[in-house]
C-alpha cells in the first residue's frame, strides 16, 4: 500500500468520510500572506484535508433545538481524525505534524483556510450559499486537516462542479433565482451562467448578525440588553434564560463559536439529497 493510500485508511477508519491532500505550495499560492501553511507549521510540505456529513440526517427531525445543536457538532469528530493522522505520521514516519479545524480561539479570522484546503483535495465545490463547500453524496461537509512536513502525492480537485444542481438551473432560467438566494436575499447574490456559477457575493457582515446569535460574539449584545431592560422580572428572564445560558457556555467552552443558521441550504438539492436516507429491510429471525 502507497503511503498516500496507508493515511487515508487510517483517517477512514477513525471517521472521516472523505479524504484528499494538498500540495503546501498550492495552497500557499492561492492563501493570503499570514494565512499560509509556513505559518502554522514551519517547514511544511503537505496538508491532508478530512471531510464528511455536517451533522446526522436526524438532526433536521429534532424540535428542541438545544438537541439539533447537539447533534450537529460534528467538527469535534473531524479534530479528532486530524489529530490521529498527525500523530500516526509522526509515530510511524518521523515528520513532524500538527492538526488544525480553526478552533474556538480563531474566531472568524482562522489562519488557515478549510474551505481552501478541501476545495484543493477534492473534497467538494463552492456553491451558490456564501461559497460553502458541497459533496455530491454529503452535502455541507465540515472539514479538517492535518499539516505535516512529509511530502505527499497531492489529489486533484473535482472538475464537475456539485453546484449549481440542474433543478437550480431550470429554476434561474425561468425566476433568476436559486434555493439559497431566494432564502437568504439580504446576504447572498449571484448569476449563473450556461448551467454554472458565474459570479457569487456573500455579504458575511450581515450574515454574522443573523447566524451568530448564540456565539460568543452575542455575549455582549445579549448582556447590554439585560442591563438596559428596566423591568426586573424582564431582565431575570434574559439572564437566566436557556438563550443566555447557551452564550455562557459559549464564552467558557468555545462550544458554539460559529453559529450557523443554515437557512441557505434548507432548501438546497444537493443538501436534501444528501440527508434522504434509504431505509434497509431488518432481517427478521426464521
Amino acid at each position: 500500500m502507497i503511503v498516500e493510500e496507508e493515511l487515508k485508511d487510517v483517517a477512514t477508519k477513525a471517521g472521516a468520510q472523505i479524504v484528499g491532500i494538498v500540495a503546501a505550495r498550492g495552497f500557499d499560492a492561492q492563501a493570503p500572506r499570514g494565512h499560509r501553511t509556513g505559518d502554522a507549521l514551519v517547514g511544511a510540505k503537505s496538508i491532508i484535508a478530512f471531510g464528511g456529513a455536517e451533522s446526522l440526517s436526524g438532526a433536521g427531525r429534532v424540535p428542541d433545538h438545544r438537541l439539533s445543536r447537539s447533534n450537529r457538532t460534528f467538527p469535534a469528530v473531524r479534530r479528532a481524525v486530524a489529530a490521529r493522522v498527525a500523530g500516526y505520521i509522526e509515530g510511524k514516519f518521523g515528520y513532524e505534524s500538527i492538526f488544525y479545524d480553526s478552533g474556538s480561539s480563531d474566531g472568524l479570522n482562522p489562519l488557515l483556510s478549510l474551505k481552501l484546503a478541501g476545495e484543493l483535495g477534492g473534497l467538494g465545490t463552492r456553491s451558490m450559499a456564501a461559497g460553502i463547500l458541497l459533496h455530491k453524496g454529503y452535502g455541507l461537509i465540515n472539514i479538517s486537516m492535518t499539516i505535516t512536513t512529509m511530502p505527499l502525492i497531492p489529489d486533484a480537485p473535482l472538475e464537475d462542479p456539485v453546484c449549481p444542481h440542474p433543478s437550480c438551473v431550470e429554476r434561474w432560467e425561468r425566476l433568476r433565482t436559486t434555493p439559497c438566494l431566494e432564502a437568504c436575499p439580504e446576504c447572498l447574490s449571484g448569476e449563473l451562467e450556461n448551467g454554472r456559477i458565474k459570479r457569487l457575493r456573500y455579504e458575511r457582515y450581515r450574515c454574522a448578525t443573523r447566524a451568530q446569535t448564540t456565539s460568543t460574539m452575542s455575549f455582549q449584545r445579549v448582556l447590554l440588553e439585560a442591563m438596559n431592560e428596566q423591568d426586573p422580572e424582564k431582565r431575570k428572564m434574559i439572564v437566566l434564560g436557556n438563550w443566555f445560558g447557551r452564550i455562557v457556555r459559549s464564552v467558557a467552552f468555545g462550544a458554539e463559536l460559529v453559529g450557523q443558521c443554515a437557512e441557505c441550504l434548507r432548501d438546497c438539492p444537493v443538501q436534501l439529497r444528501a440527508r434522504r436516507l434509504v431505509r434497509k429491510e431488518i432481517p427478521k429471525e426464521n
